[in-house]
């Protein structure tokens, strides 16, 4: 009988919080008890302690893809909500020539630790990527869902560190259940695929698959007696 793995749930940091505890859980599904601290005097950290920002999440794994090489999966079922902590070394982007898995890098309010301003307005202003070779981040592995398929996490425009430093993050969160050794997938943009002359391809596999669009079939029956079915898809 599958076990049911109990996901504890987690916390968003705030610069105010007595004490900040990492998000990560282990491979057993357990939360993590240690507790984070400012690296480099940001505000609000990464949320992942010294080990899980070396080895990453243990509710997530790398396995193996017959084209990508490498792809994210989720070690047991996650539910709707879940965070992740993308994370890698601020530095400047490599040419698109180049194999890239870094995500450009947005610091937040050095007071705040947010990337609004008092208006709740997005505050733009870009330093660099964020470039996890070398870190043992695993969002970097998740691959873009292809054309039949749709993503099942984003990023939540929530950064972590400061402007210049040397480590940054991104927020990740879950839009809907993700089943054991199902894709991790998220949208990488257009200008992501024609900067590379890559051609999109769907990502999922028997083994690992990815979610598939939803079908809807909208009936148009404006005309007695003439019935236009026609079939939507939906991200």
């Amino acid at each position: 009988m599958k076990k049911v793995v109990q996901i504890e749930p987690q916390k968003r940091f705030q610069p105010n919080d007595e004490r900040w505890r990492c998000w990560a859980h282990s491979r057993t599904g357990k939360r993590c008890i240690s507790l984070v601290t400012s690296r480099e005097g940001e505000p609000i950290p990464i949320p992942y302690c010294d080990k899980h920002l070396r080895c990453g999440d243990g509710a997530l794994k790398v396995v193996g893809h017959p084209v990508a090489g490498k792809c994210l999966v989720a070690r047991y079922d996650l539910p709707k909500g879940y965070k992740i902590a993308f994370h890698g070394m601020r530095g400047r982007c490599n040419r698109c020539d180049k194999e890239d898995r870094a995500i450009s890098y947005y610091p937040p309010n050095k007071i705040t630790g947010k990337n609004k301003d008092r208006n709740g307005e997005r505050v733009v202003n870009y330093n660099g990527v964020l470039n996890p070779a070398g870190t043992g981040d695993l969002v970097q592995y998740a691959a873009c869902p292809g054309p039949s398929e749709r993503q099942n996490m984003r990023s939540t425009f929530t950064y972590w560190g400061v402007r210049n430093g040397v480590l940054g993050g991104l927020e990740f969160i879950t839009l809907e259940r993700v089943p054991a050794n199902s894709q991790l997938v998220h949208w990488y943009g257009p200008g992501w695929w024609s900067a590379r002359g890559v051609k999109r391809i769907d990502v999922g596999t028997k083994l690992y698959p990815a979610p598939k669009r939803t079908r809807v079939v909208v009936q148009d029956d404006s005309n007695v007696g003439d019935v236009d079915a026609r079939t939507n898809y939906t991200a």
